[in-house]
């Protein structure tokens, strides 16, 4: 049984998805105690279907003593957009979760696209694909 630490939400930028996400600031209380004060992070987090993307967390504080916002990055994130045609618009669910025995968080990633139906209302479909599949999209709430 896992516990849920943290989930954070943001709609992405033109930025976010060219290039790096900059996290709500509110994700640095959860995610600065595992960082042993290091200011880059590698972590893996895992999508619905269990498919593993490598990630960089980076937390810099400025010299006045500000923090910028934390960002996502790395060779995973450029792979996530390019497999999975990731826009700005579509909605980031990052989030930690405490699995019972493991030692650690085990991270969550989702990216989620409103579709407005020709008729009917609009709904949200999880932008992901499978490996070894052509492009897909699951309809459903978020995890």
């Amino acid at each position: 049984m896992a516990q849920r630490i943290f989930a954070v939400s943001k709609i992405l930028s033109v930025t976010d998805v060219d290039d790096k996400v900059a996290l709500p600031a509110e994700i640095r209380k959860h995610m600065q105690p595992m960082m042993n004060e290091e200011k880059i992070m590698e972590l893996e987090a895992i999508d619905r279907w269990n498919q593993r993307w490598p990630l960089k967390y980076c937390s810099y504080a400025l010299q006045n003593g500000k923090f910028k916002n934390p960002v996502l990055s790395g060779a995973g994130w450029r792979k996530i957009v390019n497999e999975n045609g990731v826009r700005h618009g579509d909605e980031l669910i990052f989030s930690g979760d405490q699995v019972e025995g493991a030692d650690g968080v085990q991270y969550m990633i989702q990216v989620i696209r409103q579709i407005v139906p020709l008729y009917g209302e609009p709904d949200t479909v999880e932008v992901v694909k499978l490996k070894s599949q052509t492009r897909m999209t699951f309809q459903g709430q978020p995890m």
